[in-house]
């Protein structure tokens, strides 16, 4: 099937039961035309355009859509994903009013409620049925209704399996391109026009002190290399030479500490020099260095905005 330029499926007509195909971002002047008109084809009188263009997060039906979507063809509907509209704790015993299937014993995460102690993790089902819910806990917030909260599963394989609710699972654009970046987060439910790009991160050559490396995870030291080139992100490693110069190249960042970065390397080997004083540390110009509202994060509405911060040119 042919994919657009995300590389989301190009949806023009769908017959029958198929998922709802969100986000076709291909641009107006390219959509196809639909062919028909030929002789004995009755259905088709004459040929069509279909413009394409991304759901409205300010519609119910195409927040729910973008909710449901998650990623589809991966997506699994999370059968401990339920709305709670109201709450009460005493001291001992918090009450959640959900309709719900939960049984004793489940072990849940409750986020959205307007009262923080009553937003717990991994909290363990004391008691349920079809319309509430009990764990036993020390938060006395009050009563509170008109909630709209979420309680799922801890086992769910997303935040937004099964919800039916307008919220985006935020995913990690670190190290992407800024185009791939961009196609991400709409993707994921973004507004375009709620995506900022931050003016490019200061992406000066980094000083490397020392190398090691045990297996195929390498460790490079530079001062505040930690901060400047965070978990995700892409680097660039330059001018280390023998037997050190098979870690130069390029890639993803797997950990920090305050001066220093690790990645893995696709040979083997154990190094270790010290000493050193080579300028070669820089993150990769045009990738993301940041995003404002980190990946898995919760209860993220489909009107929310989020920043992102490439690397400048390496200077």
């Amino acid at each position: 099937m042919a994919t657009d330029t995300s590389g989301q499926q190009a949806v023009d007509f769908v017959w029958g039961n198929f998922p709802m195909q969100p986000n076709d971002d291909r641009a107006a002047a390219v959509t196809p035309a639909n062919i028909g008109g030929s002789t004995g084809d009755y259905a088709w009188a004459a040929t069509t355009r279909v413009a394409a263009d991304r759901l409205d997060a300010a519609l119910d039906n195409h927040a729910n859509a973008e909710a449901g979507w998650s990623g589809f063809p991966a997506f699994t509907a999370g059968t401990g994903n339920y709305i709670i509209t109201a709450v009460s704790g005493n001291g001992t015993t918090v009450t959640y009013t959900s309709q719900n299937s939960l049984a004793v014993g489940d072990s849940v995460n409750i986020t959205g409620l307007s009262i923080g102690a009553y937003n717990l993790s991994a909290a363990t089902v004391a008691t349920a049925n079809a319309l509430s819910f009990t764990v036993t806990n020390a938060a006395n917030g009050g009563a509170i209704t008109g909630q709209y909260g979420k309680v799922q599963l801890t086992t769910a394989l997303t935040a937004a399996d099964g919800a039916g609710i307008g919220y985006i699972n935020v995913p990690s654009v670190l190290g992407d391109t800024l185009a791939v970046a961009l196609d991400e987060l709409k993707d994921a439910g973004y507004e375009a026009a709620n995506i900022t790009t931050a003016a490019a991160a200061t992406n000066a050559v980094s000083t490397i002190t020392a190398v090691a490396r045990t297996g195929t995870a390498a460790t490079i030291t530079s001062a505040g290399s930690g901060a400047k080139y965070p978990v995700g992100t892409k680097i660039t490693v330059a001018s280390l030479v023998a037997p050190n110069d098979v870690l130069n190249g390029t890639y993803t960042v797997t950990a920090v500490a305050t001066n220093t970065v690790s990645y893995t390397t696709t040979t083997s080997g154990t190094l270790s020099t010290s000493g050193l004083s080579v300028a070669g540390l820089s993150g990769v110009a045009g990738t993301i260095k940041t995003q404002s509202t980190a990946a898995g994060a919760a209860t993220i509405a489909t009107t929310a905005t989020i920043t992102i911060t490439p690397f400048a040119a390496v200077s």
